[in-house]
C-alpha cells in the first residue's frame, strides 16, 4: 500500500501525503515487531537505523542556553535571541536552530526505516513480487512523463504539478530530476531480471542452430519473460530521456553499462551486449521520432554554463565551515542559508543545497559524516560478500542489481536531493533492504524452493553452470544470444 500510495500525491511531498505515509509506516513497524517472524537485521544495520532515528532526537534534547549559544555558528542567533524578553542564559533550549523542522525531519525518517525493516522480513518470492510492483510504478510514471512531454509542446500538460519544469517528463513528481532518480534506480533491476531470463536456456535450445536457438528461446516461457523485461527497460530508458535531466540521463546510461558489464559474463559471454544495444537503440530511435531537440538543448554549452549548482556549492561550503562540527540541526538548511546567501542571488529562495552530502554535513556536522561513512563501509563489505558467492540465483541477480541502483542514486545526490522526496526514499529503502540481505539467508531460501517445481519461467533455481565451472571461461557458458 505504501508503494502505491506514496508516489501518487506529488511523490508523497504534500503534508497530507506525508502524514498518511508516516501513519502507515508506524503500522508497518508495529506489524513487523509484533510478528514472531524472524527479521534478518545484522548488528551494524541495527546500529545505523538507531543512529539515524536518534540524530534528530539529539538536536531536540534541551540544553542550557549558554551551552547552545556557544556552539559554532550560533553567535548571530544568540545576539537576536538576546533582544527578546525571554532571551536570557537561564533558560534551556534545543541545539537545533529550527526545532520544528528537526522534529518533522525525524518523523519523515519513519518511512524509509519502516520499509527497510519490512523488506527484511520477506522471502525471495515476496521480494520478487515487490520488485515487480516497483517496476510497474516506474513504468507508469515513465509513460505519464512521456505523455506530459508530448502534450506540453501543444500547451496542454497532463497531470501538471505546481513547480514542475515545463516541457519535461515529471510524472507525479514536482521535479524532473526526481523522476529521473526513480527511473535510474529501477533500470538496473529491469536489466538484472532481463539478463537472468536470457541466461535460462534449456538443453534443447542449446543444441539448435544459432538463429533457430534464438527463435526457440524467444518462444519459450523464459524468452517471453525476457521480452517483457526488455520492454520494461525500453520504457524506462524512454522515460529518463524525456525528463531532460542531464544528471539523470548520464547516470541512467552509466547504470545500463554497469549492469551489462556485471551480468553479461554470468550468462555466457560478452555478446549479450547485443540485446542490450538493441533495447537502447530502439529507445533512442523512438526518442528521435518523438523529438530529441529539447533534450539535446539541455546539454548545450550555454545550458551547462547557466547551471547555478557550482556557485551554490561554494556558498554551502561556507555554511558547513560556519556550523561544523555540531551542525545547524536536521532540516535547518533552508532557514540558515539566507545568512550567508550573497546579494547576487537577489530574492531567490534556496530550499536545498542540491548536494545531499553537503547539506547533511551542514545540518548534522560530524554526526552526518560518521553516519555516511558507516553506511559506505557496510555497502563495500556487502559487495565483497556478493563477489565471493558462487551461486547466482535470481535473488543474487536482484541483490547485485539493487547494489548498482544504490550506487547510481548515491552519485546523483552529488548534484541533487532525491532522498528528500518520500517516494524515492521508499524505493531506495526497498533496494537497500534487498541488497543488504545476508547471502546465506537468500541461498537457504532459494535452496528450499529449488526442490519444488515452480511455474515455468519463474522458478528460483540457480543459473545453469557446467561441471567444474570454476575451470571454464565465462564465455564458454551456453546462452542463446551469445552468437
Amino acid at each position: 500500500m505504501l508503494i502505491i500510495f506514496t508516489p501518487l500525491f506529488r511523490a508523497g511531498a504534500t503534508p497530507l501525503a506525508a502524514l498518511v505515509s508516516q501513519l502507515l509506516s508506524v503500522a508497518v513497524l508495529t506489524l513487523v515487531f509484533w510478528s514472531p517472524k524472524r527479521r534478518s537485521l545484522t548488528c551494524p544495520e541495527l546500529l545505523v537505523l538507531i543512529l539515524l532515528l536518534l540524530v534528530p532526537v539529539a538536536y531536540l534534547v534541551p540544553l542550557p542556553q549558554a551551552w547552545v549559544d556557544a556552539m559554532p555558528g550560533r553567535a548571530l542567533y544568540a545576539a537576536a535571541n538576546a533582544q527578546l524578553p525571554t532571551g536570557n542564559a537561564d533558560t534551556w533550549k534545543a541545539s537545533a536552530i529550527v526545532p520544528g523542522a528537526t522534529a518533522a525531519a525525524g518523523l519523515a525518517l519513519l518511512l524509509p526505516v519502516a520499509v527497510f525493516v519490512g523488506v527484511r522480513t520477506l522471502d525471495p518470492p515476496a521480494l520478487l513480487k515487490l520488485v515487480k510492483l516497483l517496476l510497474a510504478v516506474a513504468v507508469l510514471q515513465a509513460i505519464l512523463g512521456l505523455i506530459q512531454f508530448g502534450t506540453a509542446q501543444s500547451g496542454h500538460v497532463m497531470f501538471a504539478v505546481e513547480g514542475a519544469t515545463g516541457g519535461s517528463a515529471t510524472g507525479t513528481y514536482a521535479n524532473r530530476n526526481h523522476l529521473a532518480g526513480l527511473i535510474e534506480m529501477m533500470l538496473p533491476i529491469a536489466f538484472g531480471l532481463f539478463f537472468y531470463s536470457l541466461g535460462r536456456s534449456d538443453s534443447s535450445t542449446r543444441r539448435a542452430g544459432s538463429w533457430r536457438r534464438k527463435a526457440a528461446f524467444l518462444s519459450s516461457s523464459g524468452g517471453k519473460v525476457a521480452t517483457i523485461y526488455a520492454i520494461v527497460a525500453f520504457l524506462l530508458i524512454i522515460g529518463i530521456i524525456f525528463t531532460r535531466s542531464r544528471a539523470g540521463i548520464f547516470i541512467g546510461m552509466l547504470g545500463i553499462i554497469l549492469s551489462a558489464l556485471v551480468f553479461s559474463r554470468r550468462i555466457g559471454g560478452s555478446n549479450v551486449f547485443g540485446p542490450v544495444g538493441t533495447v537502447v537503440a530502439l529507445a533512442v530511435s523512438f526518442g528521435i521520432v518523438v523529438g530529441l531537440a529539447p533534450v539535446l538543448n539541455r546539454f548545450s554549452v550555454d545550458a551547462l554554463g547557466e547551471d547555478g549548482r557550482w556557485p551554490l556549492f561554494a556558498m554551502v561550503l561556507q555554511g558547513v565551515q560556519q556550523f561544523f562540527p555540531v551542525g545547524a540541526g536536521p532540516a535547518a538548511f533552508p532557514t540558515v542559508f539566507p545568512t550567508f546567501q550573497p546579494i547576487e542571488l537577489g530574492n531567490s529562495f534556496v530550499n536545498r543545497a542540491h548536494n545531499d552530502y553537503l547539506e547533511w554535513v551542514s545540518d548534522t556536522g560530524i554526526l552526518g559524516v560518521a553516519l555516511v561513512t558507516l553506511v559506505l563501509v557496510l555497502y563495500v563489505r556487502q559487495w565483497a560478500r556478493l563477489r565471493t558467492s558462487d551461486e547466482w540465483t535470481r535473488s543474487h541477480f536482484l541483490q547485485v542489481a539493487a547494489g548498482i541502483s544504490l550506487l547510481l542514486l548515491a552519485l546523483h545526490e552529488l548534484v541533487d536531493y532525491n532522498l528528500y522526496t518520500p517516494a524515492n526514499q521508499l524505493v531506495f529503502a526497498v533496494l537497500a533492504g534487498i541488497f543488504f540481505v545476508p547471502i546465506e539467508n537468500l541461498s537457504a531460501a532459494d535452496s528450499r524452493r529449488g526442490r519444488k517445481r515452480d511455474a515455468p519461467g519463474l522458478e528460483l533455481a540457480s543459473m545453469p553452470r557446467p561441471a567444474h565451472a570454476s575451470l571454464v571461461a565465462p564465455d564458454q557458458i551456453q546462452n542463446p544470444f551469445r552468437d
